[in-house]
């Protein structure tokens, strides 16, 4: 397994327009933060997490949990002082040498939290992407005819206000002989641009991803196999496969990843009635769904990945590329 994988990380940020808070759990000997850059810093807490990513036109949600933290933090976490509870906050996580974002977004909810019969305390946040309170912003423009079809995709992917990012050819869409008009969410209107140029739109933390329906993402280089940090086996279905790997902040969605598996389980009904080679699930996926999910005093640290099985004529492409 990879030197990558040892040593557990975490930076968690709370924030809102008075100052940061941040609790940091750090690995010893690791360097410090420049002087004046974080309002405060206390280490060692123990967090929990759930953070997931979903694909196609939807939104990232988080779950983050700190326990034992101080009365007058708690308080402020809350919003039971004089002050207003805090409004944003960030996830970074994984290990000293694969350490990276995992989530940035706007708190919704508090919640206080009581476990061993009241003997452990924690605060925990209902969280979502930036993105997603952007999306209450309504559309109202009308575009003039010809306008190019990436041009009206921006304009309604603009009031996200994250960056836009294209993948696949859009060169060959229609222009519309007559003008475009862009009224309601900026939500539904992606869904309906989507559903007439063939693409697929998802919120990343702080991106917007528009990908060509077909195009498959450059291969990232991460092979997956038991020696290189996945858990268990992948489950393999028809269409997709499941897997548990070590945390690896890396991992975005529409990433092409490749798995290689000796003892994959498979879940479909053909098992019964033809034969499945042992390498069934082998090959190059593109990632649908990405959840994150971490205990730092705990047993739990890892990425769980949902996986879409690229075209033979895509796998093919990817595989030339990724052994010139």
């Amino acid at each position: 397994m990879s030197d990558e994988y040892y040593l557990r990380r975490y930076r968690l940020k709370v924030g809102r327009g008075t100052g940061t808070k941040i609790f940091e759990l750090v690995p010893s000997g690791t360097p410090g933060t420049k002087k004046g850059e974080l309002a405060l810093i206390i280490d060692g807490l123990r967090i929990t997490f759930q953070v997931t990513h979903f694909a196609g036109n939807a939104f990232s949600i988080a779950e983050i949990t700190i326990y034992n933290v101080t009365r007058g933090s708690t308080n402020q976490m809350l919003g039971d002082g004089s002050e207003k509870r805090y409004e944003f906050i960030s996830l970074e996580a994984g290990y000293d040498k694969a350490f990276g974002s995992v989530f940035a977004g706007q708190i919704v909810n508090v919640q206080r939290v009581l476990e061993d019969g009241g003997a452990t305390q924690g605060v925990r946040f209902f969280c979502q992407s930036l993105a997603q309170r952007k999306d209450q912003v309504l559309i109202n423009l009308t575009l003039s005819p010809e306008t190019a079809p990436v041009q009206i995709i921006e304009e309604c992917a603009a009031p996200f206000g994250a960056e836009i990012r294209f993948y696949g050819d859009f060169s060959d869409l229609p222009r519309r002989s007559r003008g475009s008009v862009l009224q309601g969410s900026p939500t539904a209107c992606l869904n309906e641009l989507s559903a007439t140029y063939g693409f697929r739109w998802m919120v990343e933390n702080d991106a917007i991803k528009i990908i060509r329906n077909g195009f498959a993402m450059p291969f990232s280089g991460l092979v997956i196999t038991s020696g290189s940090g996945m858990i268990g086996s992948p489950v393999v279905s028809d269409t997709e496969v499941g897997i548990r790997y070590l945390l690896n902040p890396k991992l975005k969605l529409g990433d092409t990843i490749k798995l290689e598996s000796m003892a994959p389980r498979f879940e479909f009904s053909g098992a019964f009635f033809y034969d499945v080679p042992r390498t069934i699930g082998e090959g190059y996926y593109k990632v649908n769904s990405l959840v994150f999910a971490g205990d730092s005093h705990g047993d739990q640290w890892e990425s769980q990945i949902s996986c879409l099985r690229l075209s033979a004529a895509a796998q093919a492409g990817i595989s030339e590329r990724a052994t010139r």
